[in-house]
């Protein structure tokens, strides 16, 4: 193959998000000629087509979506390089904006975050909380530098995006001791008809604990359900009702919220990931947290 002009990706990064050369032409002030002229000299370089014609807009090719991959990655890496260079020049401290998904355990965010303030070179963290999918716009537009979650992304999405698998966790009831004591004894069957509080149907981890449910044959008494997991263990250590916890969060949990070990949900696991616009992390912070992720919290 031989080595391609980059200004030609570029117009074919152009193109591709625009979606015809019309509209791509407009934003970049070419002429759409001159576009088309330069995506054929790509596509003679690269030895295949990348788009087909349909009707009047242009549709990528097999070839043409794994290209558009790497032009993403590479022009954001241009873009972090060219505001890194900026910043040092300026001796700015550098910016980390993070976005969480709201079903993430806060005590496990703190965790994943906390080598990032370690670094010698200095951050300053932005978090931002809110669902996968308005998180994953924003880092598909490049206003996150990483992702935090409880669920991968799937489907068109991962064309820009990737999964990060950081680990996974195992369940463990939870609940003030008047409660958990009687439970713990012939668990999982003494939940049958315990005061229960559980996240929202829309939550990963409460599709996982309803299939636990069936598979033991219990069906325990669903008091109240919670958005905010915080909230949830607050209502909790009032006695409200047994929380499930992220083994591990566990520790903290228990100690923060008072609160009791009753059994263990066999089979059902959480999976966390970092989701960034990189196919392999750079980012000096991004990297502290994986690594912080897979040797200590979820080793």
């Amino acid at each position: 193959m031989q080595f391609f002009n980059y200004h030609h990706l570029r117009i074919f990064w152009a193109v591709a998000r625009e979606g015809s050369l019309r509209a791509a032409a407009a934003s970049l002030n070419l002429t759409q000629p001159t576009l088309s002229a330069q995506i054929h000299q790509l596509e003679d370089s690269l030895g295949h087509p990348l788009f087909l014609r349909a009707g009047r807009r242009l549709v990528l090719t097999e070839e043409g979506r794994l290209a558009l991959s790497y032009a993403e990655e590479i022009f954001s890496l241009g873009q972090e390089l060219q505001v890194a260079l900026e910043r040092r020049d300026a001796g700015v401290t550098r910016r980390l904006n993070v976005g969480v998904v709201d079903s993430l355990p806060k005590l496990i965010v703190r965790e994943l975050l906390r080598p990032v303030f370690r670094l010698s070179s200095p951050f300053r963290v932005i978090c931002q909380e809110g669902s996968l999918d308005e998180l994953a716009e924003k880092l598909a537009q490049h206003r996150l530098d990483v992702l935090l979650a409880d669920e991968a992304l799937s489907g068109e999405k991962t064309r820009r995006m990737f999964n990060h698998q950081l680990g996974a966790s195992e369940v463990v009831f939870c609940g003030v001791e008047k409660l958990a004591a009687p439970l713990r004894k012939g668990f999982p069957a003494s939940l049958a008809d315990a005061p229960m509080l559980l996240p929202t149907e829309a939550m990963p981890l409460r599709r996982g604990l309803e299939a636990w449910f069936r598979e033991v044959g219990v069906q325990p008494r669903r008091v109240a359900e919670f958005d905010d997991m915080a909230l949830m263990k607050d209502f909790a250590a009032d006695g409200l009702g047994i929380v499930p916890v992220h083994l591990a969060a566990a520790r903290p949990v228990t100690e923060l919220y008072s609160l009791r070990r009753i059994g263990v949900a066999g089979g059902v696991r959480t999976n966390f990931y970092a989701i960034s616009a990189e196919r392999r992390l750079r980012n000096e912070a991004v990297v502290a947290i994986t690594t912080q992720a897979q040797s200590r919290i979820f080793a």
